[in-house]
C-alpha cells in the first residue's frame, strides 16, 4: 500500500507538475527580479494560480513547493498543515505579501486551502491584535516553532518583511486554531518584560543583517539585540543595527520570556553565528 500511494503521487506529478513547476520557476523569478512593476504584479498572479491548482490536487500536500527558490514552503513539525508564502517588491521599495495554508488530509479542515491577505499597510496596533487570514500581516516565513501548554498548541513564525526602502524588519507572529478549526495570527504568548504581546517586529536599517532563528537544541529563540547608530536616533529605526549583543526568548508556562545578554553560539560547533543579508527575503539567514 505504502508503495502504491507514492507511484500514484509519481504518476499524478509526473503528469501535471512537469509544465506547472517550470512555469512556476520562471514566473517566480520574474515576480522578484523584472523591471517592470506591472510585469512582476502580473507574474504574481499566474504564481497565485499554479499554487492554487497544484494545492487542489488529491495529494497537493505531497506537492514538493520547496523545490522552488523564489518561494517560501515550509511544513508544521506535527504536519498539521503547511504554509507557502511569496512577495513581489514594488516601485516604492516596500513589498507585498501573498500567501497559503494547506491543510493536512485530515481532521476538521482536511485538505483544504486557506488564503492569505496581506493587510499590513492597514493594521493598527498590530502587537496587540489577533486577526484572521483576511487581514494577514504579511511575510515571508522562514522556521516553524510548535509549543505547547496545557491544551494550546501555539505555532510560532519567523518571518521577514522588506517593509520599505530604508527598513527592514523580522517577525514574530504565531497561528493558532480555534475550536471550530479556524485559522488566527496572533496570541498573548510574547512577554518582552515591559508587557504581553501578540506578535513581534524587530525593525532595523536595510543594510543592516538581523539574526533571528529559533535554536532546536536549547529551545531558544535567539535574535541579535539591535540599537541605534547614535542615541540623538533612538525611535528611528531605519538606523538601527545589532549592537553586538544577543537577546533570547524561552518558552515558559505558554509564553516567550524575554532573556536579555544571552550569549549565542553555534548549537554544533560553539563558534559565534554567521550572519549572511537575505536577499528580498531568499533563503532568510536563521
Amino acid at each position: 500500500m505504502y508503495h502504491f500511494r507514492y507511484l500514484v503521487l509519481f504518476l499524478v506529478l509526473s503528469a501535471t507538475s512537469a509544465l506547472g513547476q517550470s512555469e512556476l520557476m520562471v514566473k517566480s523569478k520574474q515576480m522578484l527580479y523584472d523591471s517592470s512593476e506591472l510585469v512582476r504584479n502580473d507574474a504574481q498572479i499566474r504564481v497565485g494560480s499554479i499554487i492554487d491548482s497544484l494545492l487542489s490536487l488529491p495529494l497537493g500536500w505531497e506537492y514538493p513547493f520547496d523545490t522552488i527558490r523564489y518561494i517560501s514552503a515550509l511544513r508544521a513539525p506535527d504536519e498539521a498543515f503547511r504554509i507557502i508564502t511569496w512577495n513581489v517588491p514594488q516601485e516604492d521599495g516596500s513589498y507585498i505579501f501573498y500567501g497559503r495554508i494547506r491543510m493536512k488530509n485530515d481532521g476538521k479542515n482536511a485538505g483544504k486551502t486557506i488564503l492569505l491577505k496581506d493587510e499590513s499597510a492597514k493594521i493598527t496596533k498590530a502587537g496587540t491584535k489577533q486577526i484572521g487570514p483576511e487581514e494577514w500581516f504579511g511575510a515571508l516565513y522562514y522556521q516553524i516553532v510548535r509549543t505547547k501548554h496545557k491544551k494550546s498548541v501555539y505555532y510560532t513564525l519567523l518571518g521577514w518583511d522588506g517593509n520599505t526602502a530604508f527598513s527592514n524588519k523580522k517577525l514574530l507572529d504565531v497561528l493558532v486554531f480555534q475550536p471550530n478549526g479556524a485559522v488566527k495570527f496572533g496570541a498573548p504568548i510574547f512577554d518582552d518584560t515591559k508587557r504581553v504581546r501578540f506578535r513581534m517586529f524587530f525593525e532595523h536599517a536595510e543594510r543592516a543583517v538581523m539574526s533571528l532563528r529559533y535554536q532546536e537544541k536549547t529551545g531558544l529563540i535567539i535574535f541579535d539585540h539591535l540599537a541605534p547608530s547614535q542615541p540623538s536616533l533612538e525611535g528611528q529605526y531605519e538606523f538601527y543595527a545589532p549592537d553586538f549583543t544577543t537577546d533570547a526568548f524561552k518558552f515558559e508556562k505558554g509564553k516567550w520570556v524575554y532573556i536579555k545578554n544571552y550569549e549565542a553560539r553555534n548549537e554544533d560547533e560553539g563558534q559565534p553565528i554567521n550572519r549572511k543579508k537575505p536577499e528580498k527575503g531568499l533563503r532568510p539567514e536563521k
